[in-house]
């Protein structure tokens, strides 16, 4: 029984806590911009591609008997140009996942203390970006557990908006559709669903039994996308038109402060734990792997998203959106290439071999390559 098995719910959780972060706070707000059910059916999609990128990457890695991450196999598969492709993508995707949390943390933060504080959002942006760095630069490093713990704590405050606003959702506001905004919420859980650095940490934890591998992402994937819709569907159906960018601000006037509160707390803890876990290993990259002193790595880590931040690129939803649709979408169309050439000189026989046409994989990466150019050029 899989339920019972504490290696296959440990390896899952890995990747469930992984996905689980700030993306999450933007989908009810594109949702009721775009319209419920148009960024429905971007769920359901999204959660496919997911779901098949994440399978072609556990076949990838069970194909190479070295271990990498995503930058490794591109070198071995690719070449070192798609390595240094896929660096800039991550870098991309990093620096934009920094500056969303310094400016989501603003909103968290007012909503915890202007009772007893009153600062400006923005000023609280600042402050979380000055004591989180400091902590980056001596070297304090958040453990797996606490992201773990994070996500079931999500769980639960999702659950206990959907218990206290079921009797305050008005369907009405899961009619309307906007035209204008119907791309918006493609780029976000393309965000919200990341999770390719969680892959191989499942594959090693499930070290000689890798025939639960295939299951776990599965499992993992369905899990995040069944709460990913309560968590839209609760916050919509209760805020409507004032759904706010941070999702839980708007609660305050339908669900009151306590809600409020408690979401907002869980929003600072987990992106506190997320700018630690990603600032350290983003140091870790300059330092270790291109032989950058460490105070020199730690400025080009906090620097570039607080400078923007200060010159005004202070949207969440922009933020989140670009990185989804380029940074991700970029890492996907290599990812397509590795799967395909890893099929051909991969070293190591998988424990299985995923049957995908051609047609299937110049599709996806079509998706990929069109939703990048529709986010820079269209929008």
């Amino acid at each position: 029984m899989i339920w019972k098995d504490k290696t296959f719910l440990r390896s899952a959780a890995v990747l469930v806590g992984t996905m689980v972060g700030v993306g999450v706070f933007g989908i009810p707000f594109t949702f009721a911009k775009a319209g419920f059910w148009v960024g429905f059916l971007f769920l359901i999609f999204i959660a496919g591609i997911t779901l098949l990128t994440d399978f072609m990457y556990g076949e990838i890695i069970l194909r190479t008997q070295a271990k990498h991450q995503l930058v490794g196999y591109a070198q071995i598969y690719l070449g070192p140009f798609f390595k240094k492709a896929v660096f800039f993508t991550a870098a991309l995707s990093t620096y934009a996942a920094l500056l969303a949390y310094i400016i989501i943390s603003g909103d968290f933060l007012s909503n915890i203390f202007s009772n007893f504080f009153y600062f400006s959002p923005a000023t609280y942006s600042a402050i979380f970006f000055a004591v989180l760095s400091v902590i980056i630069f001596k070297g304090i490093k958040t453990v797996s557990w606490v992201e773990l713990f994070l996500a079931a704590l999500f769980a639960a405050v999702i659950m206990s908006i959907f218990i206290f606003g079921i009797g305050k959702i008005n369907f009405a506001n899961f009619s309307s559709v906007t035209s204008e905004y119907w791309f918006l919420p493609y780029g976000i859980l393309l965000f919200a669903f990341a999770g390719l650095p969680a892959v191989p940490m499942q594959r090693q934890l499930l070290a000689g039994r890798e025939e639960l591998f295939k299951k776990s992402i599965l499992v993992s994937v369905l899990l995040v996308a069944i709460l990913y819709f309560i968590f839209a569907f609760s916050v919509l159906g209760v805020s409507g038109d004032t759904t706010t960018p941070d999702a839980i601000s708007g609660l305050f006037v339908s669900l009151g402060g306590t809600i409020v509160f408690f979401g907002s707390l869980f929003g600072v803890l987990a992106v506190s734990t997320s700018y630690l876990m990603l600032g350290s290993a983003f140091l870790d990259i300059f330092n270790l792997d291109f032989g950058i002193s460490r105070k020199l790595s730690w400025l080009l880590v906090i620097l570039p998203p607080f400078v923007l931040f200060l010159g005004g690129m202070r949207t969440f939803i922009d933020v989140i959106s670009l990185a989804g649709s380029v940074g991700i979408g970029v890492e996907g169309v290599v990812l397509v290439l590795i799967f395909r050439k890893s099929k051909i000189t991969g070293d190591r026989i998988p424990e299985y071999s995923l049957k995908i046409p051609r047609w299937l994989l110049y599709f996806l990466a079509a998706v990929f390559i069109s939703g990048a150019v529709y986010a820079i050029f269209i929008k």
